[in-house]
C-alpha cells in the first residue's frame, strides 16, 4: 500500500527530528511492528503528560510524532483515516 510506505517514511523522518531535540531519545524504531509503534506512542504521550506536569512547553515534534505513530498503527491495521475523512467531507457536500 503507497499510504502506508509514505506514512512510514514520514513517521521516519519525525522520529529522527524528535530524537535530535529530546534530551531522552527513544528506542529503536521498528516500523513494521505494531506492538513496538504502540509502545513508543504510549512513551510519548507519558513525556507529555508529565511536561504537562510540570508546566513545560510540550515539543512540537512530539505532537508530531505521536500523529505519525497513530497513522502508521491506523494503516497496519488496514484503516486509512485520511481515505475515510475524504469520504465523510465528500458525502457532506453532497448531503
Amino acid at each position: 500500500m503507497q499510504r502506508l510506505k509514505e506514512s512510514q517514511e514520514t513517521l521516519t523522518l519525525i522520529y529522527n527530528a524528535y530524537n535530535k531535540v529530546t534530551v531522552s531519545p527513544l528506542a529503536e524504531l521498528e516500523i513494521d511492528d505494531a506492538e513496538v509503534l504502540k509502545k513508543m506512542l504510549n512513551t510519548v504521550m507519558n513525556r507529555e503528560s508529565i511536561s504537562h506536569i510540570q508546566n513545560k512547553k510540550t515539543l512540537k515534534e512530539s505532537t508530531e510524532l505521536r500523529s505519525a505513530l497513530a497513522d502508521v498503527l491506523l494503516l497496519l491495521d488496514n484503516c486509512d483515516i485520511k481515505e475515510i475523512k475524504a469520504n465523510m467531507k465528500k458525502a457532506m457536500a453532497t448531503a
